[in-house]
């Protein structure tokens, strides 16, 4: 069994166990090959050397001339016998020198306390000093030269050195990290993207079921269910057009056997027939909109929209052209001509007039039907698109219409992989967009 085809848990834990076991081995060879840290000493030698050299300072010991001589900080001592070394090494009565060292320093390091060395550890016959070291020798007859040892690093050498391997290591595991969460989100990615291109176009291919077994579940399912899906699309658009093509021939009949009755009766039965009429036909073209695209074809948008608003202003309804550009995009030609004469016919229906927008982004095609109606409440703005739905508050019933035509755009829009959305324009009126992916 490849290891990508292994469920998602089995992934997950041999990835983070490859990490824990690599963090592990670098652990190990950073307390093998580090060496143990150990605090600063200086020998008695160092001491003397640096402090016959003229004031100043080099890496670990620091010189300064003072007018009086230095006492010992808080924890310190003195020792006569360890002075007296001092003073002899440095050709000076014990009188012109001063020494002074931590407490029982010999505790610090294992070097093996000689007789007469009193607290300070010597080793080869060279005292040691740890940490902090104080000396002074008379310099003139009202001077001092005073030696101190450096403040200790913030970051000590060892310190260092250990974060710069902790830092290796880290670097080390990147790409197993990289490698864990590509492998992780890359099938996650892809099945998310199906179901996205499935959510916007109902004829998008099946999702690819690959990655760990449990996507593979999921996207059996989720092809199986978008399968039952469109066959339920379609067995619904077929049995609600069926019923609506059957009820054209009573209405007909009725038509042809109320022309012998009175004009008092006959009239408003014509107009109930010719209600009966519109709403079948509205009902199929929402029907034929919902049950998917026909032959995809390259539509030219700035060519059907002029063609649309020509039309519209010949029958002496004013569509004017604010912007466009040439925008390409593949679908059904029938059906993006339904979405823009839809929109067309509610901004006129409702403002008298339209305005049209074509804009081309770099993948998307816009389309902008823009009015100067009465608008519509901001809480409504979704709602507009539902089936029937006819915002009257807002609109005069006097219009008509069965609240079909914003329905049908939507399904069209959303047929083609696009988008439609409505917003109230500043000044006053309605702007409804569309968005389609562009034609490559």
């Amino acid at each position: 069994m490849r290891f990508r085809s292994l469920p998602l848990f089995w992934q997950t834990l041999i990835l983070l166990l490859a990490g824990l076991a690599i963090a592990q081995l670098v652990s190990v060879l950073l307390i093998i090959y580090l060496p143990a840290p150990r605090p600063d000493f200086y020998t008695m030698t160092e001491v003397a050397e640096r402090l016959a050299l003229e004031p100043g300072s080099n890496a670990k010991l620091i010189v300064r001339r003072t007018d009086t001589p230095p006492t010992g900080e808080d924890g310190m001592i003195s020792d006569p016998r360890i002075t007296q070394r001092l003073a002899t090494q440095l050709g000076r009565p014990i009188g012109d020198v001063r020494l002074y060292f931590q407490a029982d320093q010999s505790e610090v390091f294992p070097f093996t306390r000689q007789p007469g060395s009193g607290a300070v550890p010597i080793r080869h016959g060279q005292p040691y000093f740890f940490n902090t070291v104080v000396a002074a020798e008379r310099d003139s007859a009202d001077g001092w030269r005073v030696l101190r040892t450096l403040p200790p690093a913030r970051i000590s050498a060892w310190q260092q050195r250990t974060a710069i391997w902790f830092g290796l290591s880290a670097l080390a595991m990147l790409p197993f990290a990289w490698v864990f969460a590509r492998r992780l989100t890359r099938p996650i990615r892809r099945f998310a993207e199906a179901v996205e291109r499935l959510d916007h176009d109902r004829d998008a291919p099946p999702v690819p079921v690959e990655g760990p077994r449990e996507l593979e579940v999921a996207g059996h399912a989720l092809n199986d269910m978008h399968s039952r899906l469109r066959t339920n699309l379609r067995e619904r658009a077929a049995m609600i057009g069926a019923l609506a093509h059957d009820l054209r021939t009573p209405l007909a009949r009725i038509a042809f056997r109320i022309e012998a009755a009175p004009e008092k009766i006959r009239g408003p039965v014509q107009a109930d027939i010719e209600q009966m009429r519109q709403m079948v036909a509205a009902t199929i073209g929402f029907l034929r909109g919902d049950a998917g695209m026909g032959e995809r074809v390259a539509v030219d948008l700035a060519a059907l929209a002029r063609r649309l608003a020509g039309q519209a202003t010949d029958t002496g309804s004013p569509v004017a052209i604010a912007e466009i550009n040439r925008a390409v995009v593949s679908g059904d030609r029938s059906a993006l001509e339904r979405l823009l004469q839809n929109l067309i016919d509610n901004a006129i229906k409702y403002a008298g007039g339209a305005e049209l927008f074509l804009r081309r982004d770099i993948d998307r095609a816009r389309i902008i039907v823009a009015d100067r109606g009465p608008g519509i409440p901001d809480e409504e703005l979704d709602r507009m698109f539902e089936p029937f739905e006819r915002h009257e508050p807002s609109r005069s019933r006097s219009t008509g219409g069965l609240g079909l035509g914003l329905a049908i755009a939507r399904s069209i829009a959303q047929a083609h992989g696009g988008s439609i959305r409505a917003e109230n324009r500043d000044g006053g009126g309605l702007a409804v967009t569309v968005d389609l992916p562009a034609a490559a």
